[in-house]
C-alpha cells in the first residue's frame, strides 16, 4: 500500500512540475508577444541598411540608405554629402507588401569586366562564387493624389523579417492591390500623344513576383516619360480629367514566368544566353480613349545577359514603348 501511495505522490509531483513549466512557457510567450507589440507601437524596430532599387520619386534608383519604421510611417533616409534626404510613406497609403529574394554579383559592372579578362576560363569559375543573395522588400502605395506607385528595396536577407515586423502586417494588406477606377472622359476630346499606364497585372498561375511587377511598371513610366513623342504620361489612380481623357491606355498582364539564375549565366560564359535565362510571357494591350484596341498581342521576352534577373523588366518596358510607337503610327496612317 505504501508503494502505491508513493507512486501516486510521485505522479502528482510530475504533473505539478509539467503544469508549472506550461504556465512559465505561456507567460514567456505572452511577454514576448507584448514586447513585440510594444516595439511596433514605440517604433523601436531597428534601423536597417537598405538600397532603393526603384520607386521613390525623390530618390534616384540604386541609392543606398536606411529604412526605419514609425508607428504610422515608413522612412527611407540617405545622405548626399552633408545633406540628408528623408522620404516617408504613410502606412495608411500602403496597398500591399511583399518579400522576395534575388542573386546579385558583388562586384557589379567592375566585377563582370574583371571576370571577362581572366584567362583560361578562370572568369567563369569566379562567376560562380562572386554572387550573393539579397532580400527584396516591395511596397505598393498611393501618393497624396491617389496615384499608384511601387518601390522595391534591397536588404540583407536576415533583415527582411525585421522590416515586415516594422510594417506591422496586421495593419498592412498583402493581397493584390487595387486603385480607384477612373471615370469616363467628360471632355470634348483627348489630348494627342498622352498615355495612361494601368497597373501591371499577373495571372495567379504565372508566378510573376511582386518585385518584377513593380519594377516593370516603374521602368515603363520612366521609358515613356523619356520618349519625346509622348506628351504626358499618367499613372493608374490619377482621377484628373486629363488622365481620364488620355489618348492611349497601356495594359500589361504577365501570363508566364521562368526565373533564371545570374550565377549560372555568369558561370557558363556565352552559353548564359541560353542557360539560366529569365523568361516572361505577357499580354500587351494598347487601346484608344474609347477602349478600342490598336495593339493586342502575347509577347515573350527573355534576359540572358550577365546581369541580375530583374533586368528583364527593362527589356519588357522597351518593347512596350516600341510597340506603342509602331501601333500609334499605323493607327494614324490608317485614320
Amino acid at each position: 500500500m505504501r508503494s502505491v501511495f508513493s507512486s501516486v505522490v510521485s505522479r502528482v509531483r510530475v504533473g505539478v512540475r509539467i503544469a508549472a513549466v506550461v504556465v512559465l512557457l505561456s507567460a514567456a510567450m505572452y511577454a514576448l508577444a507584448q514586447d513585440g507589440t510594444a516595439l511596433r507601437q514605440a517604433g523601436a524596430i531597428p534601423t536597417l541598411p537598405a538600397k532603393v532599387l526603384i520607386g521613390l520619386p525623390e530618390v534616384a534608383p540604386n541609392t543606398d540608405g536606411s529604412l526605419s519604421f514609425g508607428e504610422r510611417t515608413l522612412h527611407f533616409t540617405t545622405a548626399h554629402g552633408a545633406t540628408v534626404v528623408s522620404t516617408d510613406i504613410p502606412k495608411s497609403r500602403i496597398l500591399a507588401v511583399s518579400d522576395g529574394n534575388e542573386r546579385i554579383e558583388t562586384g557589379g559592372t567592375g566585377g563582370r569586366i574583371a571576370r571577362a579578362v581572366i584567362p583560361y576560363g578562370g572568369g567563369l569559375v569566379l562567376g560562380t562564387v562572386t554572387h550573393k543573395k539579397v532580400g527584396l522588400l516591395t511596397i505598393e502605395y498611393l501618393d497624396g493624389k491617389g496615384e499608384y506607385h511601387g518601390a522595391v528595396f534591397s536588404l540583407r536577407p536576415e533583415d527582411i523579417a525585421g522590416a515586415m515586423a516594422g510594417l506591422d502586417l496586421q495593419q498592412v494588406k498583402t493581397a493584390a492591390p487595387q486603385v480607384r477606377a477612373e471615370g469616363a472622359c467628360d471632355a470634348k476630346g483627348s489630348e494627342s500623344d498622352t498615355v495612361r499606364v494601368e497597373m501591371v497585372d499577373a495571372d495567379a498561375a504565372s508566378g510573376f513576383p511582386a518585385e518584377d511587377r513593380v519594377m516593370l511598371y516603374e521602368h515603363l513610366l520612366e521609358q515613356l516619360a523619356a520618349e519625346k513623342s509622348v506628351v504626358t504620361v499618367y499613372r493608374a489612380g490619377d482621377g484628373s480629367a486629363a488622365a481620364r481623357c488620355a489618348e492611349f491606355t497601356v495594359r500589361v498582364r504577365a501570363t508566364g514566368f521562368d526565373k533564371g539564375d545570374q550565377a549560372v549565366r555568369a558561370s557558363v560564359g556565352p552559353l548564359g544566353h541560353f542557360v539560366g535565362t529569365t523568361k516572361v510571357r505577357f499580354e500587351l494591350r494598347i487601346a484608344r480613349q474609347d477602349g478600342s484596341p490598336i495593339f493586342d498581342e502575347i509577347i515573350q521576352k527573355k534576359e540572358g545577359s550577365d546581369s541580375d534577373s530583374l533586368n528583364v523588366t527593362k527589356v519588357i518596358s522597351k518593347t512596350v514603348v516600341k510597340s506603342l510607337k509602331r501601333s500609334r503610327k499605323e493607327y494614324r496612317t490608317a485614320a
